[in-house]
Parts: C-alpha cells; structure tokens; sequence
C-alpha cells in the first residue's frame, strides 16, 4: 500500500470484486427460479450419492484462506488473484445466464455455511450449476501463483474438490471438468488486459 500505483489499482479491483459479487448475489435469486435442462451424466452413474458437506467446505476455505496467505505476500500476485476472480465471475453469470440447468438426479444439497449465508441468501441454490465455483476458485490459485509447488498443491486440491462435488451429485461432471478451463481463461483475460494496458499509445491503435 505504499506504492501508489500499486495503492491505486488494489482499489480499483476492490471496487470492482464488491460490484460484481453484489451482481453475481442478485443474480443467483433470479436463477434459481428459472426452468434449466436436465440431462443424465454418465460419470455420475458410476457414484451413488455421499454426503460430503464438511469435507468440501474444509477443503474449499481451508485452500482459498491459505492461498490468500501466500498472496499477500506479493502485491502484484494478490491484484492478479482478485482481477482474475472479477473477471471469473462475469464469466460464471454468463455461462449461468446462457446454460441454465435443472439440479443433478440425486442431489444432495452442498451445506456451505459461508455462502448460505451471504450469496444463497439463506436458502439452498441447487441451480448454481455451470460451471463449479467452488473448483474453478481453487484452479484459479494454481493458475495465478508462479510456485511450481503451490501451483502443484492447488491444481490436486481443485481436482479432488470437483471429485468430491460430483460423489455428492452437487454438480455435472460437465461442471467440474469446464471450471479449470474458465479459470484459467480469466487468468489470460486479465494478463491480456495488462499488456495492453503497458503498451504506448501509438501502439495500442
């Protein structure tokens, strides 16, 4: 923060990351009452549905708070984190938006304590679907860090985050199988931006 440059854009994002997620908060009360497509996923024959609740949601924030740690460490690697996940976010309200999709045969409904009570506004959200929030968040750690152990610990720890959302029938395999996709997508989304943004003037048109 004693950087002013770097003071100036930890803002800018911060503006950005709160106005989006009041978006993307709003957004989910409007999904939830839409009518989506239901299809049979063939990975899911092959798991009768567990409750997995407590492990997901230890897995999920026990990785995002530890991963928040590192970042902080530098700055430009936490503007980079939050930029990304603005970015991610835009992308899941679109892809909710243009894919809507009844909930899993056999769900069992994922008790997220933090996101039923902010996000969910204390219901369940059983068409929160395409593509997995809780995976693409973890990926999004192991695409932004430059640690090749940290990128190693974070991309397993998506994986069997996506393992489990799919055992529980949280998500479609679809879900958890695009979220590394879309996250890493939002990682290049913003390095793209921030190539741009360092070109002259003369270059950029």
């Amino acid at each position: 923060m004693s950087d002013k440059k770097n003071a100036r854009q930890f803002y800018v994002v911060l503006f950005s990351l709160v106005f989006i997620l009041f978006l993307f908060l709003n957004f989910l009360t409007y999904n939830e009452g839409r009518t989506g497509y239901a299809f049979n996923d063939p990975v899911m024959s092959f798991f009768s549905p567990r409750e997995l609740s407590v492990t997901i949601f230890l897995l999920t924030y026990g990785l995002s708070l530890a991963g928040i740690v590192i970042a902080l460490k530098k700055p430009e690697i936490l503007l980079s984190l939050l930029g990304s996940y603005v970015i991610m976010t835009i992308i899941r309200m679109i892809c909710l938006y243009l894919l809507p999709l009844e909930p899993p045969a056999g769900i069992i409904p994922l008790k997220d304590v933090f996101l039923r009570s902010s996000f969910y506004s204390g219901r369940e959200n059983l068409r929160d679907l395409f593509f997995s929030g809780h995976t693409a968040t973890i990926f999004l750690f192991a695409f932004v860090f430059n640690n090749k152990r940290d990128r190693v610990v974070f991309a397993f720890g998506g994986f069997v985050i996506g393992m489990l959302l799919i055992i529980q029938h949280v998500h479609y395999s679809i879900d958890v199988i695009a979220a590394p996709v879309f996250a890493y997508a939002s990682v290049r989304i913003l390095r793209y931006f921030k190539k741009i943004s360092r070109q002259p003037e003369a270059e950029v048109f």
